[in-house]
């Protein structure tokens, strides 16, 4: 029960991010390709300061919790099937700056969260 109390809390900070996101920026594509692309270069992070300094109820709240909260994959999809508003370019832009942004904070964040010893 403990655990479904962690993520909640965390989901529930993340979609009132997402929702403050989407108020600054109003346009809805726009606002979701920021708050995914935020929530995978916080994910990416994460995941490195959670393999070596991970605490478990932590972890709950920050990773399927908050980052799941902040991020809107529905979204995406909706977005996507929309072929004559640029559906599948707006698909390919997420997936290709989302895999970027990966490949660029994963080491950025092993260089600077030291393993726990």
């Amino acid at each position: 029960m403990i655990p479904l109390l962690l993520v909640a809390f965390g989901g529930v900070a993340g979609t009132l991010v997402r929702y403050a996101i989407g108020v600054l920026i109003p346009e809805d594509r726009p606002g979701t390709l920021a708050a995914n692309l935020i929530g995978v270069a916080l994910a990416s992070a994460l995941l490195v300061l959670m393999e070596r300094r991970g605490i478990t109820q932590l972890r709950l709240i920050l990773l399927p919790g908050f980052c799941a909260g902040m991020t809107t994959f529905s979204a995406v999809t909706v977005h996507s099937i929309e072929p004559s508003d640029g559906g599948f370019f707006y698909l390919a832009t997420t997936v290709i700056l989302s895999l970027l942004i990966v490949v660029i904070v994963l080491p950025i964040a092993r260089k600077m969260i030291p393993v726990r010893r």
